[in-house]
C-alpha cells in the first residue's frame, strides 16, 4: 500500500475519526451495545493521527506522545468500567486536544497545502474546539456541581448514566451550541468560572472562523496567481 496515500490525506483520515467519535456520543451515553469500543478506537485513530502528524518535528512528536499516552489508556480503561475516577480522562484529553488545536491551525495557516487538505484540516480543529470545551465544562461540573443548569427531563437523564462524568453528553451537546453561538438557553452557566468559559469558547469559535476562512480564501487566490502566472510564463 503507498504510504503517500495515508499521508496525503492524513485531515480526511482524522475528520472520519472525529466524525464516528461524535457520532457514537449519545450511544455511549445510553450503554448502546458495541458503541464504547468502536467510540475507543475512534478515539485512539483521533491521537495517533495527531501523533503521525508531528512526526518530523521530534519536540512536537515527544510533546503529543507524552500527552496522548495517558489520555489514550484512561479512555480505555473507563471505557471499560474499570476505576471510577475520571479526572485524568478529562484533564489529559483536555490537555492534549489543546496543544493539537495549536498544531493544527498553524498546519492549516501554511502556503504549502493543498485547499482541500487545508479545509479538512481547518474542520477537524472546529470539531477539536468543541470537544475540548467538553473536557473542561466536565471537569468544572464535576469538582463543582450545580456550576451549569440541566433540564431534567426522562429523556436525559437516561442519557447521563455514564459513570463518574457528570452530564458529560449534555455538555458535549453545549459546548458545540456555544462554539456555533445558537444559543438555544435549555443548558446554561450558573457562576463566574462556567460563564467565562462558555464566553471564551464563543468568541474562539467567531474568532476561529474568521481567521481560517479569510487565511484559505487568501492561500487559494494566492494560489491560483500562481497558477496562471505559472502558464503564461510557459
Amino acid at each position: 500500500m503507498d504510504k503517500t496515500i495515508y499521508t496525503k490525506n492524513k485531515y480526511i483520515w482524522l475528520l472520519s475519526s472525529l466524525g464516528i467519535f461524535l457520532f457514537l456520543a449519545p450511544f455511549r451515553a445510553t450503554d448502546f451495545p458495541g458503541a464504547e469500543f468502536f467510540s475507543s478506537i475512534a478515539y485512539s485513530c483521533i491521537l495517533g493521527t495527531a501523533i503521525f502528524t508531528c512526526r518530523k518535528e521530534k519536540h512536537l512528536l515527544a510533546i503529543s506522545a507524552v500527552l496522548s499516552f495517558p489520555a489514550v489508556i484512561s479512555y480505555w480503561v473507563h471505557s471499560n468500567h474499570l476505576y471510577s475516577s475520571p479526572e485524568i480522562l478529562l484533564i489529559s484529553g483536555s490537555l492534549f486536544y489543546t496543544f493539537y488545536i495549536f498544531i493544527i491551525t498553524r498546519e492549516v495557516l501554511r502556503i504549502d497545502h493543498s485547499l482541500y487538505n487545508k479545509l479538512a484540516a481547518s474542520l477537524c480543529t472546529y470539531l477539536m474546539i468543541g470537544i475540548a470545551f467538553t473536557y473542561f465544562y466536565t471537569l468544572l461540573e464535576l469538582k463543582h456541581p450545580g456550576s451549569f443548569s440541566f433540564p431534567e427531563t426522562r429523556v436525559l437523564m437516561e442519557l447521563n448514566k455514564e459513570s463518574g462524568l457528570p452530564h458529560m453528553f449534555d455538555l458535549m451537546y453545549h459546548s458545540f451550541v456555544t462554539l456555533s453561538t445558537l444559543g438555544y438557553g435549555d443548558i446554561h452557566p450558573r457562576d463566574g468560572l462556567s460563564r467565562m468559559l462558555c464566553i471564551t469558547e464563543a468568541l474562539i469559535g467567531q474568532i476561529y472562523l474568521v481567521v481560517i476562512v479569510a487565511g484559505i480564501i487568501s492561500s487559494a487566490s494566492n494560489s491560483h496567481f500562481h497558477l496562471k502566472a505559472k502558464k503564461n510564463k510557459e
